[in-house]
Protein backbone atom coordinates (compact mmCIF):
# COMPACT_ATOMS: atom_id res chain seq x y z
CA UNK A 1 0.00 0.00 0.00
CA UNK A 2 2.88 2.32 1.09
CA UNK A 3 4.92 1.34 -2.19
CA UNK A 4 1.85 2.31 -4.50
CA UNK A 5 1.66 5.60 -2.64
CA UNK A 6 4.49 6.61 -3.00
CA UNK A 7 4.34 5.56 -6.92
CA UNK A 8 1.26 7.84 -7.40
CA UNK A 9 3.28 10.59 -5.24
CA UNK A 10 6.49 10.03 -7.68
CA UNK A 11 4.75 9.71 -10.84
CA UNK A 12 2.48 13.01 -9.98
CA UNK A 13 5.47 14.99 -9.43
CA UNK A 14 7.24 13.71 -12.39
CA UNK A 15 4.38 14.18 -14.69
CA UNK A 16 3.63 17.71 -12.81
CA UNK A 17 6.81 18.65 -13.86
CA UNK A 18 6.24 17.68 -17.54
CA UNK A 19 3.53 19.90 -17.28
CA UNK A 20 5.48 22.97 -16.06
CA UNK A 21 7.80 22.37 -18.80
CA UNK A 22 5.53 22.40 -21.37
CA UNK A 23 3.70 25.52 -19.68
CA UNK A 24 6.96 27.59 -20.10
CA UNK A 25 7.52 26.45 -23.75
CA UNK A 26 3.91 27.49 -24.83
CA UNK A 27 4.60 30.64 -23.07
CA UNK A 28 7.96 31.71 -24.17
CA UNK A 29 8.80 29.96 -27.63
CA UNK A 30 5.96 30.81 -30.20
CA UNK A 31 6.73 27.70 -33.09
CA UNK A 32 7.67 24.49 -29.77
CA UNK A 33 4.44 26.22 -27.78
CA UNK A 34 1.54 25.86 -30.39
CA UNK A 35 2.34 22.20 -30.40
CA UNK A 36 2.98 22.02 -26.46
CA UNK A 37 -0.52 23.34 -25.80
CA UNK A 38 -1.61 20.90 -27.93
CA UNK A 39 -0.28 17.65 -25.82
CA UNK A 40 0.00 19.75 -22.03
CA UNK A 41 -3.49 17.55 -21.42
CA UNK A 42 -1.51 14.19 -22.31
CA UNK A 43 0.20 14.14 -18.39
CA UNK A 44 -2.87 14.80 -16.82
CA UNK A 45 -4.98 12.11 -17.94
CA UNK A 46 -2.41 9.63 -17.74
CA UNK A 47 -1.83 10.21 -14.35
CA UNK A 48 -6.06 10.10 -13.85
CA UNK A 49 -5.82 6.54 -15.54
CA UNK A 50 -2.83 5.19 -14.26
CA UNK A 51 -3.67 6.89 -9.57
CA UNK A 52 -7.12 8.29 -10.03
CA UNK A 53 -8.83 11.53 -10.21
CA UNK A 54 -7.31 13.31 -6.63
CA UNK A 55 -3.93 13.00 -7.94
CA UNK A 56 -4.88 13.93 -11.46
CA UNK A 57 -5.99 17.27 -9.80
CA UNK A 58 -3.31 17.44 -7.81
CA UNK A 59 -1.33 17.67 -10.46
CA UNK A 60 -2.66 20.17 -11.81
CA UNK A 61 -2.91 22.65 -9.18
CA UNK A 62 0.70 22.11 -8.45
CA UNK A 63 1.39 23.07 -12.28
CA UNK A 64 -0.79 25.62 -11.79
CA UNK A 65 1.33 27.34 -8.75
CA UNK A 66 4.54 26.83 -10.36
CA UNK A 67 3.07 28.39 -13.91
CA UNK A 68 1.80 31.65 -11.01
CA UNK A 69 5.67 32.37 -9.46
CA UNK A 70 7.28 31.85 -12.98
CA UNK A 71 4.86 33.69 -15.30
CA UNK A 72 2.33 35.25 -13.08
CA UNK A 73 -1.25 34.63 -11.66
CA UNK A 74 -3.38 35.10 -15.23
CA UNK A 75 -0.95 32.98 -17.60
CA UNK A 76 -1.12 30.38 -14.98
CA UNK A 77 -4.93 30.01 -15.01
CA UNK A 78 -5.31 30.47 -18.98
CA UNK A 79 -3.27 27.44 -19.28
CA UNK A 80 -4.50 25.48 -16.82
CA UNK A 81 -8.63 26.20 -17.45
CA UNK A 82 -7.77 25.86 -21.15
CA UNK A 83 -6.43 22.65 -20.68
CA UNK A 84 -6.32 20.83 -17.51
CA UNK A 85 -9.95 20.60 -17.71
CA UNK A 86 -9.84 18.24 -20.14
CA UNK A 87 -7.40 16.44 -18.94
CA UNK A 88 -8.71 15.47 -15.61
CA UNK A 89 -12.51 15.03 -17.45
CA UNK A 90 -10.59 12.42 -20.06
CA UNK A 91 -8.33 10.78 -17.39
CA UNK A 92 -11.73 10.31 -14.90
CA UNK A 93 -13.59 8.62 -18.15
CA UNK A 94 -10.85 6.39 -19.14
CA UNK A 95 -10.57 5.49 -15.55
CA UNK A 96 -13.58 3.83 -15.71
CA UNK A 97 -13.69 2.26 -19.00
CA UNK A 98 -15.37 4.56 -21.02
CA UNK A 99 -15.98 3.41 -24.66
CA UNK A 100 -13.53 5.80 -26.67
CA UNK A 101 -16.44 7.99 -28.47
CA UNK A 102 -17.56 8.27 -24.71
CA UNK A 103 -14.39 9.73 -23.70
CA UNK A 104 -13.93 11.95 -26.69
CA UNK A 105 -17.59 13.65 -26.19
CA UNK A 106 -16.71 13.92 -22.51
CA UNK A 107 -13.47 15.74 -23.57
CA UNK A 108 -15.44 17.75 -25.88
CA UNK A 109 -17.53 18.99 -22.91
CA UNK A 110 -14.70 19.90 -20.63
CA UNK A 111 -12.52 21.38 -23.75
CA UNK A 112 -16.04 23.33 -25.05
CA UNK A 113 -16.34 24.68 -21.02
CA UNK A 114 -13.00 25.69 -20.88
CA UNK A 115 -12.60 28.13 -23.88
CA UNK A 116 -15.98 29.57 -22.81
CA UNK A 117 -14.52 29.69 -18.99
CA UNK A 118 -11.42 31.13 -20.60
CA UNK A 119 -13.28 34.07 -22.51
CA UNK A 120 -15.33 35.24 -19.40
CA UNK A 121 -11.89 35.33 -17.07
CA UNK A 122 -10.32 37.35 -19.65
CA UNK A 123 -12.92 39.45 -19.60
CA UNK A 124 -12.82 39.75 -15.90
CA UNK A 125 -8.99 39.72 -15.11
CA UNK A 126 -7.36 41.90 -17.78
CA UNK A 127 -11.17 43.56 -19.34
CA UNK A 128 -9.94 42.32 -22.43
CA UNK A 129 -12.38 40.02 -25.08
CA UNK A 130 -10.22 37.14 -26.50
CA UNK A 131 -12.40 37.24 -29.32
CA UNK A 132 -12.97 40.71 -30.41
CA UNK A 133 -9.02 41.53 -30.22
CA UNK A 134 -8.62 38.62 -32.40
CA UNK A 135 -10.55 39.81 -35.32
CA UNK A 136 -9.49 43.51 -35.01
CA UNK A 137 -5.78 42.25 -35.40
CA UNK A 138 -6.92 39.94 -38.23
CA UNK A 139 -8.45 43.33 -39.72
CA UNK A 140 -5.54 45.26 -39.10
CA UNK A 141 -3.41 42.10 -40.80
CA UNK A 142 -5.41 42.58 -43.79
CA UNK A 143 -4.84 46.46 -44.08
CA UNK A 144 -1.41 45.95 -43.82
CA UNK A 145 -1.66 43.35 -46.86
CA UNK A 146 -3.38 45.56 -48.77
CA UNK A 147 -0.36 48.51 -48.54
CA UNK A 148 2.14 45.72 -48.75
CA UNK A 149 0.58 44.57 -52.34
CA UNK A 150 -0.57 48.12 -53.32
CA UNK A 151 3.79 49.11 -53.26
CA UNK A 152 4.20 45.43 -54.80
CA UNK A 153 1.94 47.18 -57.90
CA UNK A 154 -0.78 44.87 -58.17
CA UNK A 155 -4.00 46.48 -59.58
CA UNK A 156 -5.44 48.46 -57.07
CA UNK A 157 -9.71 46.78 -57.76
CA UNK A 158 -8.04 43.71 -57.45
CA UNK A 159 -6.80 44.20 -53.57
CA UNK A 160 -9.50 46.31 -53.00
CA UNK A 161 -11.88 42.93 -53.74
CA UNK A 162 -10.01 40.61 -52.17
CA UNK A 163 -9.73 42.63 -49.50
CA UNK A 164 -13.46 43.44 -48.97
CA UNK A 165 -14.05 39.51 -49.39
CA UNK A 166 -11.79 38.77 -46.58
CA UNK A 167 -13.66 41.73 -44.95
CA UNK A 168 -17.35 39.98 -44.98
CA UNK A 169 -15.74 37.00 -43.65
CA UNK A 170 -14.67 38.48 -40.40
CA UNK A 171 -17.84 40.19 -40.72
CA UNK A 172 -19.25 36.51 -39.96
CA UNK A 173 -16.72 35.18 -37.68
CA UNK A 174 -18.57 36.15 -34.70
CA UNK A 175 -21.42 34.94 -35.43
CA UNK A 176 -19.97 31.44 -35.81
CA UNK A 177 -17.47 31.40 -32.95
CA UNK A 178 -19.82 28.72 -31.22
CA UNK A 179 -19.14 26.50 -33.72
CA UNK A 180 -15.85 26.86 -34.12
CA UNK A 181 -15.52 26.66 -30.50
CA UNK A 182 -17.47 23.35 -30.48
CA UNK A 183 -15.08 21.81 -33.92
CA UNK A 184 -11.99 22.69 -32.02
CA UNK A 185 -13.33 21.08 -28.57
CA UNK A 186 -13.29 18.15 -31.04
CA UNK A 187 -10.03 18.41 -32.41
CA UNK A 188 -8.58 19.08 -28.99
CA UNK A 189 -9.78 15.68 -27.42
CA UNK A 190 -9.30 13.73 -30.18
CA UNK A 191 -5.66 14.78 -30.82
CA UNK A 192 -5.29 14.38 -26.55
CA UNK A 193 -6.93 10.83 -26.57
CA UNK A 194 -4.68 10.24 -30.18
CA UNK A 195 -1.45 11.13 -27.98
CA UNK A 196 -2.30 9.68 -24.32
CA UNK A 197 -2.81 6.24 -26.01
CA UNK A 198 0.52 6.59 -28.19
CA UNK A 199 2.53 7.53 -24.89
CA UNK A 200 0.68 4.28 -22.87
CA UNK A 201 1.56 1.80 -25.46
CA UNK A 202 4.79 2.60 -24.96
CA UNK A 203 4.45 2.38 -20.81
CA UNK A 204 2.86 -1.19 -21.59
CA UNK A 205 -0.58 0.09 -21.37
CA UNK A 206 -3.36 -0.06 -23.90
CA UNK A 207 -6.04 1.98 -24.47
CA UNK A 208 -9.54 0.76 -26.85
CA UNK A 209 -9.34 1.76 -30.37
CA UNK A 210 -11.82 3.57 -32.04
CA UNK A 211 -14.18 1.49 -34.63
CA UNK A 212 -12.50 1.95 -37.97
CA UNK A 213 -12.19 5.26 -39.85
CA UNK A 214 -13.83 3.33 -42.88
CA UNK A 215 -16.90 2.20 -40.66
CA UNK A 216 -17.88 5.67 -39.19
CA UNK A 217 -21.23 6.62 -39.86
CA UNK A 218 -23.11 9.30 -38.72
CA UNK A 219 -26.82 9.59 -37.45
CA UNK A 220 -29.38 10.34 -40.29
CA UNK A 221 -30.73 13.65 -37.98
CA UNK A 222 -27.05 14.78 -38.64
CA UNK A 223 -28.80 15.67 -42.07
CA UNK A 224 -31.95 17.31 -40.41
CA UNK A 225 -29.77 19.82 -38.34
CA UNK A 226 -27.86 20.87 -41.20
CA UNK A 227 -30.88 21.55 -43.33
CA UNK A 228 -32.79 23.08 -39.84
CA UNK A 229 -29.51 25.53 -39.83
CA UNK A 230 -29.79 26.46 -43.54
CA UNK A 231 -33.91 27.15 -42.91
CA UNK A 232 -33.00 29.30 -40.40
CA UNK A 233 -30.40 31.29 -42.18
CA UNK A 234 -32.96 31.97 -44.95
CA UNK A 235 -35.83 32.89 -42.45
CA UNK A 236 -33.24 35.87 -41.22
CA UNK A 237 -34.42 37.28 -44.83
CA UNK A 238 -37.83 37.51 -43.73
CA UNK A 239 -37.82 37.74 -39.87
CA UNK A 240 -34.49 39.60 -38.98
CA UNK A 241 -34.25 39.22 -34.96
CA UNK A 242 -30.48 38.44 -35.62
CA UNK A 243 -30.38 35.18 -33.62
CA UNK A 244 -31.59 32.81 -36.50
CA UNK A 245 -29.02 33.85 -38.60
CA UNK A 246 -26.28 32.94 -35.79
CA UNK A 247 -28.22 29.82 -35.35
CA UNK A 248 -28.65 28.87 -38.72
CA UNK A 249 -24.79 29.47 -39.56
CA UNK A 250 -23.07 27.49 -36.35
CA UNK A 251 -25.44 24.38 -37.66
CA UNK A 252 -24.73 24.75 -41.16
CA UNK A 253 -20.89 24.57 -39.64
CA UNK A 254 -21.01 22.04 -37.64
CA UNK A 255 -23.04 19.51 -39.25
CA UNK A 256 -21.04 20.44 -42.43
CA UNK A 257 -18.06 18.98 -41.05
CA UNK A 258 -19.50 15.81 -40.18
CA UNK A 259 -20.75 15.78 -44.04
CA UNK A 260 -16.43 15.77 -44.94
CA UNK A 261 -15.71 13.71 -42.31
CA UNK A 262 -18.37 11.14 -43.46
CA UNK A 263 -17.09 11.77 -46.95
CA UNK A 264 -13.66 11.44 -46.29
CA UNK A 265 -14.72 7.59 -44.38
CA UNK A 266 -16.72 6.41 -47.50
CA UNK A 267 -13.37 7.10 -49.28
CA UNK A 268 -11.35 5.46 -47.03
CA UNK A 269 -14.15 2.73 -47.54
CA UNK A 270 -13.65 2.47 -51.38
CA UNK A 271 -9.88 3.08 -51.34
CA UNK A 272 -9.86 0.09 -48.68
CA UNK A 273 -12.07 -2.19 -50.88
CA UNK A 274 -9.72 -1.66 -54.00
CA UNK A 275 -6.75 -2.70 -51.93
CA UNK A 276 -5.22 0.95 -52.68
CA UNK A 277 -1.80 1.14 -51.64
CA UNK A 278 -0.85 3.30 -48.41
CA UNK A 279 1.47 6.30 -50.01
CA UNK A 280 -2.07 6.41 -53.11
CA UNK A 281 -4.39 6.94 -50.24
CA UNK A 282 -2.12 9.97 -48.91
CA UNK A 283 -1.67 11.24 -51.99
CA UNK A 284 -5.77 11.02 -52.65
CA UNK A 285 -6.61 11.81 -49.52
CA UNK A 286 -4.69 15.40 -50.29
CA UNK A 287 -5.36 15.59 -53.53
CA UNK A 288 -9.08 15.90 -52.24
CA UNK A 289 -8.60 18.13 -49.26
CA UNK A 290 -6.94 20.86 -51.58
CA UNK A 291 -8.79 20.33 -54.27
CA UNK A 292 -12.07 22.75 -53.90
CA UNK A 293 -14.31 20.98 -56.45
CA UNK A 294 -13.62 17.23 -55.40
CA UNK A 295 -14.04 18.52 -51.86
CA UNK A 296 -17.09 19.70 -52.56
CA UNK A 297 -18.31 16.01 -54.10
CA UNK A 298 -16.72 14.26 -50.92
CA UNK A 299 -19.12 16.66 -48.84
CA UNK A 300 -22.44 15.78 -50.64
CA UNK A 301 -21.01 12.22 -50.81
CA UNK A 302 -21.18 12.32 -46.90
CA UNK A 303 -24.36 13.87 -47.30
CA UNK A 304 -25.89 11.04 -48.69
CA UNK A 305 -23.90 8.23 -47.40
CA UNK A 306 -25.51 9.42 -44.42
CA UNK A 307 -29.41 8.87 -45.83
CA UNK A 308 -28.64 5.72 -48.11
CA UNK A 309 -26.25 3.89 -46.49
CA UNK A 310 -23.94 3.27 -49.33
CA UNK A 311 -21.61 0.63 -47.94
CA UNK A 312 -24.27 -1.49 -46.03
CA UNK A 313 -22.00 -1.88 -43.49
CA UNK A 314 -24.74 -1.61 -40.69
Amino acid sequence: MQTNKTKSMVEGALLAAINIILSIIALYMPILGTFATLVWPVPIVILGIRHGLRTSVLSTVVAGIFVAILSGPFQAVTIVVSFGLIGIAMGWALKKNDEPFKVLGIGCAASLLSKIALVFLSMLMIGINPLTQEIEILRESLSMASEFYKSMGMDPQTIKDTIDSFNRSLDMLPLVIPGIFILASIFDSFLTYVVTKAVLSRMGQKLKDFTPFWRWRFPEYTVAFFLFGNLLALLETYWPVGVLRSIGANLSLVFGFVFFVQGFSLLSFYLGKYNAGKAFRLFIAFFVLFNPFFLQILFFAGLFDILFNFRKIY
